[in-house]
């Protein structure tokens, strides 16, 4: 699954129901964000959902309740723990026991895996790890990726049904921002608009000059 939408839209909800169904299974799932800040960030959100015990946080300098069944990690993070499961299972005879980190790595009850900012997979560099995030997710494991807007993201969604051999729905939220943005300046004691009109600005409700298409304002006075 990809959604794409503005921010302010809900995509969030989406992955935060994606962790629910696995636990309603009693399977385990994975939440994976770009940054480290972002990761700390959304442990505390989901620690407040799904309660303290239930979820763990592993950033690679990191790592907080380990073993809980929900983990929130970079995407770095997981792309290196689905290569090492993938080379076990390719390599299992070789194993003569599980270690702690064979059972860290074990994404075998793994439900699904939410790749949250997903517009980074075309960042210059880093990109690759999405890419790579995707094509080594194990096939039972369900793939949510959740981004803002993307232009190019049916290719994205059809790219990753080839890669992976399994359909892939994709879900855009409109074309308008559900949260209007406007541009303001603070003071001691008041929130003044930057423009003289309110609603202008860069993807504001009325446009960059306060116009829209043909160049005729949105709102006129009588």
């Amino acid at each position: 699954l990809i959604q794409s939408s503005f921010f302010g839209a809900g995509k969030t909800v989406v992955g935060e129901m994606a962790l629910y169904h696995a636990r309603s299974q009693n399977l385990r799932a994975i939440y994976t964000t770009p940054l480290k800040a972002l990761s700390n960030q959304k442990f505390v959100e989901l620690r407040k959902l799904f309660g303290a015990e239930a979820v763990g946080l592993s950033t690679g300098d990191m790592c907080l309740n380990r073993g809980a069944p929900i983990t929130v990690m970079t995407t770095e993070v997981y792309r290196n723990m689905a290569w090492r499961a993938s080379y076990k299972d390719e390599n299992e005879n070789e194993n003569d026991g599980d270690t702690n980190d064979d059972l860290y790595d074990d994404l075998s009850q793994n439900a699904v895996v939410v790749l949250d900012e997903f517009h980074y997979m075309g960042q210059p560099g880093r990109g690759g790890v999405w890419e790579e995030s995707v094509i080594i997710t194990p096939a039972h494991t369900q793939i949510v990726a959740l981004s803002a807007t993307l232009t190019n993201a049916n290719d994205l969604s059809q790219w990753m049904a080839s890669v992976t051999n399994r359909d892939t729905a994709l879900v855009e939220a409109g074309t308008t921002r559900p949260v209007p943005l406007r541009y303001l300046f603070a003071n001691k004691k008041v929130l003044t608009p930057l423009f003289k009109d309110a609603n202008a600005g860069p993807g504001s409700p009325n446009g960059l000059l306060g116009f829209r298409g043909d160049g005729i304002p949105a709102t006129t006075n009588n």
